[in-house]
């Protein structure tokens, strides 16, 4: 049987709390070093501002995108 295309809950909580930490994250399913791209964003005129981080594993491509400030996942 083939694994998951997604990330598990607790895979991406992983994730979430290593770049919360400061660290650079690990695929958990194949150990690489993940990249990230910081997402911008917000509607013009709404009076907020969303702080989104895109984890990229660039072996398997798995990603996990999530908003920094909360700590939620999108």
């Amino acid at each position: 049987m083939a694994e998951a295309a997604r990330y598990t809950a607790d895979e991406e909580k992983a994730l979430k709390a290593a770049v919360l930490a400061g660290e650079t994250p690990m695929c958990p399913r194949c150990a690489v070093r993940m990249t990230h791209r910081p997402i911008g964003g917000g509607s013009f005129g709404l009076g907020y501002h969303r702080q989104r981080e895109w984890l990229l594993c660039p072996s398997c491509r798995r990603s996990s995108i999530f908003d920094v400030k909360r700590g939620t996942r999108l």
